[in-house]
């Protein structure tokens, strides 16, 4: 079973490792997204997804899954 990276921006599966994979982060060629947030799936998944018109849909969901960051209290530059 072959596995796939997918943009979470556009869908794309066009991704390759960003600076060599020394940043730890990911490119798409098509859109030019540049982060460590991807999606991993299987060829077959992302054929049917994208055939159904519902990839969008199954990206979108899979953001609402990531961790919300929390902003610090106060930063280190501000005044008391």
């Amino acid at each position: 079973m072959t596995r796939v990276l997918v943009c979470p921006v556009c869908g794309s599966n066009e991704i390759e490792l960003d600076s060599g994979g020394y940043t730890g982060k990911y490119m798409c060629k098509e859109c030019g997204y540049v982060g460590s947030f991807i999606i991993e799936m299987s060829e077959s998944e992302y054929r049917e997804l994208k055939e159904a018109g519902e990839l969008e849909r199954f990206i979108n969901e899979k953001k609402k899954e990531l961790p919300k960051e929390k902003k610090p209290e106060k930063y280190p530059y501000e005044n008391p």
